[in-house]
C-alpha cells in the first residue's frame, strides 16, 4: 500500500494548523515532473503544495542538521518541526538522536511509503533514448504501481519502466518501505524487512586481488573535484569546523592570520590522487558505525564516485566485528562509545 496523499496533507493541516509545530519539512514539485524539491511548510494554507512521489528522491534528514544550525524561525521557537521520512530516512535521525543532535520531542515525524525514486542520471539517459519525452517533463506524470515506477506521458500513454533503469541503485536493495520511527503514517508499516543489507557487490570486490581493488579504488578516488558535496549532504556531517576541510577552520573577528595558519591541516584541497585517497577514506573511516547508508552522498557527487561501495564496506566491517548496524535501534548506543570484551583487539596486542 503506497501513501494516501489525501490523508498525509490533513494530518499536516491539523498539525500546522493548531500551531502545535512550527513547520514541517517536505518536498514540492521541482524543475520537472520527474524531480522534486524540498519544501518548508509553514502555513496550513501551504500543504497543498506539498508532494510525495517517485520524484521525491532527496533525503530531508539533512534539514534538520541546517534548521539547529540556522533556525528557521528564530532560536526563541522552540515548537518541535514536523518532516517527512521514508523507510530509508529513519536510520539518519536515529542517529542524530544518539549523538545528542536532536531530540525527541523536538521532532514530529510523518512516515511515508515509499517504493523506489527517480535516480536523475539514469532518467537523462531514457531521455536520450527517447523513452521520456520532452514534454513528458513538462506534463506528464510519475506513480508507483505493483512495486514499479510508471510514467504517465503527455499523451495519456502509461509506461511501466524498469526499476534498474530509473531507480536509485539503494532502491534496488530496499531495506524497508516505511520508516520504524515515526509519530503518524500513511500507508502501511512496511514489517517485512530484509534480515541484513544486500553486500554482495562488496563480496564481490573483497574477492579480487589486492593489486586490482587498489586499481579500482584509485581510479574512482581520481574522479574527485573536491566540491565536498558528499560532505555537505551527509546526515552525519554535523561538525561545523571540519578537520578535512581547512577552509572551515573556525576564526572570530578577534583573529588575526597567524591563528589559522598554525591550526593543523590533516589535507589540503587539492584534487590530486593522494589528498583525494585521504579525504575519501577519512571520511569512510569517520562514519564507521555512524553511516547508515542513506547514500545520499552516491546520489550527491556530480563525478559518479562509487561512494556507496565505499561505506557500505565500512558498514560491512562494523557489523561483522562488532555486530553493530547504524541507525538500526534506537536503544543501541553509539558504536566507539561502548565496548565489550567480545570486541576484537587483536591491534592492541
Amino acid at each position: 500500500m503506497t501513501t494516501d496523499l489525501t490523508e498525509l496533507q490533513r494530518f499536516m493541516r491539523e498539525q500546522l494548523g493548531s500551531q502545535k509545530i512550527r513547520g514541517i519539512i517536505g518536498w514540492e514539485a521541482g524543475s520537472n515532473r520527474l524531480r522534486a524539491r524540498p519544501a518548508i511548510l509553514r502555513t496550513a494554507e501551504e500543504v497543498d503544495k506539498a508532494i510525495f512521489s517517485p520524484a521525491c528522491s532527496m533525503s530531508l534528514v539533512r534539514l534538520l542538521i541546517e534548521d539547529k544550525r540556522y533556525p528557521m524561525d528564530g532560536e526563541e521557537d522552540r515548537r518541535p518541526i514536523g518532516i517527512m521520512l521514508r523507510g530509508c530516512d529513519d536510520k539518519g535521525v536515529i542517529e542524530l538522536l544518539k549523538e545528542y543532535q536532536t531530540k525527541r520531542g523536538d521532532l514530529v515525524l510523518l512516515g511515508v511509503d515509499c517504493r523506489g525514486v527517480v535516480d536523475w542520471n539514469k532518467a537523462r539517459k531514457l531521455m536520450r533514448g527517447g523513452v521520456i519525452g520532452r514534454e513528458d517533463l513538462d506534463i506528464g506524470k510519475l506513480k508507483w504501481e505493483n512495486a514499479r515506477i510508471v510514467l504517465v506521458r503527455a499523451t495519456g500513454e502509461e509506461i511501466e519502466l524498469k526499476s534498474s533503469d530509473i531507480m536509485l541503485d539503494k532502491c534496488l536493495s530496499c531495506e524497508g518501505h516505511t520508516p520504524r520511527l515515526f509519530d503518524f503514517i500513511s500507508g502501511a508499516e512496511d514489517k517485512d524487512r530484509p534480515e541484513s543489507p544486500d553486500m554482495k557487490q562488496i563480496i564481490e570486490l573483497e574477492r579480487r586481488q589486492p593489486e586490482e581493488r587498489w586499481e579500482f579504488w584509485s581510479e574512482e578516488f581520481s574522479k574527485c573535484i573536491r566540491c565536498y558535496a558528499c560532505r555537505n549532504i551527509c546526515t552525519y556531517c554535523y561538525c561545523e569546523e571540519c578537520a578535512i576541510d581547512p577552509r572551515t577552520l573556525a576564526i572570530s573577528d578577534k583573529s588575526v592570520a597567524k591563528d589559522k595558519a598554525n591550526r593543523p591541516q590533516w589535507t589540503g584541497q587539492d584534487s590530486t590522487p593522494p589528498s583525494n585517497t585521504f579525504y575519501l577514506m577519512s571520511r569512510a573511516y569517520h562514519g564507521a558505525g555512524r553511516c547508515t547508508s542513506c547514500e545520499e552522498c552516491d546520489r550527491a557527487c556530480p563525478m559518479g564516485i562509487s561512494l556507496r561501495l565505499l561505506n557500505r564496506k565500512v558498514r560491512k566491517d562494523a557489523k561483522e566485528l562488532f555486530d553493530y548496524e547504524a541507525g538500526k535501534n534506537h536503544d543501541d548506543k553509539p558504536l566507539f562509545s561502548d565496548s565489550c570484551e567480545k570486541d576484537p583487539g587483536d591491534f592492541i596486542w
